[in-house]
């Protein structure tokens, strides 16, 4: 033998992760995210990415996963780790709009408990895609997983809720600027979402009127330091001290009302940081 000829395997949901992280442009990562909507990694019927599309042509040479039933383990399942890879990477590209599409169906604790076959609280190794012949099992979870899922959880989390780089410095001095990404309906009805920040800090987001948060900046920001004192101030980029008093744990809370515009077009100049009021 003087050579061989290459064959292709079916679509894996982690060479589209890689692809994605990859991508120029928001434009270009849409357009690649439309193209896996369209293939066989995405299941239409449970709203989800599968681990790879069919492997039923292809010899058992290429490995274990061709030897599981379809829908089942590393074969056409929903494998959450990598799809949670998957969602990560939309959000980190700016596809937002997408990225809230996908939430309710692919996040575990929007799981309709009869369907998952476990609580929503607990996230697992893999769920039955409708590929497997079962429809009994379909988007049913197995094996509870506390590792790799919940680590991409917790990405997309900061993410959401406190940008891609909520410290930055210039010139020596210490300047703290949420940007969150979130969907409308993650407020409640009095416009309001609270997460903790850095495990101390207790921030609540206003809205005016409901809409999503594509990285959106805050009009007005209030404090609450550790003493009691409250602090305002106009713009949500905070300087110091109460920047670096955030982040020494020495603030309570923090209270942002949004921009009534949706999103960021470009980034302000962080030498206008607002100032203070007591």
């Amino acid at each position: 033998m003087t050579g061989f000829r290459p064959r292709a395997l079916p679509p894996f949901l982690e060479g589209a992760v890689k692809a994605l992280r990859a991508q120029p442009s928001a434009r270009e990562a849409a357009r690649l995210h439309r193209r896996v909507r369209e293939s066989a990694l995405f299941d239409p019927a449970l709203g989800r990415y599968k681990v790879n599309a069919p492997l039923a042509s292809e010899p058992f040479e290429i490995g274990r996963a061709r030897a599981f039933t379809p829908g089942w383990l590393e074969n056409e399942s929903i494998w959450l780790h990598m799809e949670y890879k998957y969602l990560l990477e939309m959000l980190r590209a700016g596809l937002y709009d997408e990225f809230f599409g996908d939430l309710r169906a692919c996040l575990t604790p929007f799981q309709d408990p009869g369907r998952y076959g476990r609580s929503p609280l607990e996230n697992c190794s893999f769920l039955a895609s409708s590929a497997h012949l079962d429809p009994a099992l379909h988007g049913a979870g197995f094996v509870a997983r506390l590792s790799g899922s919940t680590a991409e959880f917790l990405s997309m989390w900061n993410l959401m809720t406190a940008g891609p780089r909520p410290f930055s410095a210039r010139e020596g001095h210490l300047f703290l600027a949420l940007r969150p990404a979130l969907p409308a309906w993650l407020f409640d009805a009095s416009g309001s979402f609270q997460f903790r920040f850095l495990g101390r800090c207790e921030v609540t987001l206003r809205l005016e009127k409901a809409r999503d948060l594509r990285g959106a900046r805050a009009r007005r920001a209030g404090l609450v330091l550790e003493d009691g004192r409250r602090v305002e101030m106009e713009g949500g980029i905070l300087g110091e001290p109460y920047s670096r008093l955030v982040r020494e744990g020495k603030v309570k809370s923090l209270q942002l009302w949004m921009e009534a515009d949706e999103g960021l077009a470009g980034v302000e100049s962080l030498e206008k940081a607002g100032g203070a009021r007591r």
